[in-house]
């Protein structure tokens, strides 16, 4: 399945697609979150709520540019928000 189709089949929340794509970026995605975060179980709550604003915000996605890169946007404003967050309480 290319990219495209799996964008696509992500804006149709067709869980498979969202599996797969799950599946092809989380390992890139969790280095990005280990960056950023204190320890795993931090860094994998930090890439959890990433995809799932990837997954609510991928129809706004307009095939321009990288898509790893797009995600990894996401991913990284996610974990600074998360950090912010937790140094406010």
């Amino acid at each position: 399945m290319t990219e495209y189709e799996l964008i696509k089949g992500c804006i149709r929340q067709d869980s498979a697609c969202q599996r797969q794509l799950f599946e092809q970026y989380a390992g890139k995605m969790m280095t990005v979150c280990l960056r950023y975060a204190n320890d795993s179980m931090e860094a994998e709550d930090m890439m959890q709520e990433a995809f799932i604003r990837v997954f609510n915000y991928i129809g706004q996605f307009k095939f321009e540019g990288s898509f790893e890169g797009w995600i990894r946007r996401i991913v990284v404003n996610t974990a600074l928000k998360l950090l912010q967050k937790k140094k406010l309480n």
